[in-house]
């Protein structure tokens, strides 16, 4: 009950930008219509484990961090890409990296690789069977470790404290 609760409060806040007016009658709308939208999804989330308000209520610095970093990650990502396009000769070498990752549940995963994907330059391709390795093509995988322990050091860390 306390996840639906949770998610009706983050779908009544949605459904206040999308709507353009944050107001309280929209806002109870939205929490109106949640459970309506999150029933059909339910299996898609593991509604049987515990939740507590206190822990996402700790994560939100962690979460804020994250979305710092990404921002700062895909601004530079940015540079470095209009770089590669701007040179007048085109010297890169494209290639797919296998990044080990540290991230186990499945909302750790989908953040990484979602992240890697927003990033300029990379794109996430694929998952081991073990769920320990991302393939990731890089615009320039001349240096494919530096790639990868870019991956794990600017991104990842922050991705674990967020939301694992």
């Amino acid at each position: 009950m306390k996840r639906y609760i949770a998610y009706s409060v983050v779908l009544g806040l949605v459904w206040c930008f999308v709507h353009g007016t944050l107001s309280v009658n929209n806002f109870v709308l939205g929490m109106i219509i949640a459970p309506f939208i999150i029933r059909p999804f339910k299996s898609l989330f593991n509604f049987g484990m515990e939740f507590s308000f206190g822990k996402a209520i700790k994560k939100i610095p962690a979460q804020a961090k994250y979305v710092y970093v990404l921002i700062k990650e895909i601004l530079k990502a940015n540079i470095m890409v209009a770089k590669i396009v701007l040179q007048p000769k085109i010297n890169i070498k494209p290639g797919i990296i296998a990044v080990p990752i540290n991230a186990k549940t499945d909302i750790g995963i989908t953040a990484i690789a979602n992240t890697i994907t927003l990033t300029p330059g990379t794109l996430t391709i694929d998952m081991s069977d073990d769920r320990s390795i991302l393939y990731v093509h890089a615009i320039d995988a001349t240096d494919p470790e530096g790639v990868a322990q870019s991956i794990r050091d600017d991104l990842e860390k922050y991705v674990l404290e967020a939301f694992e």
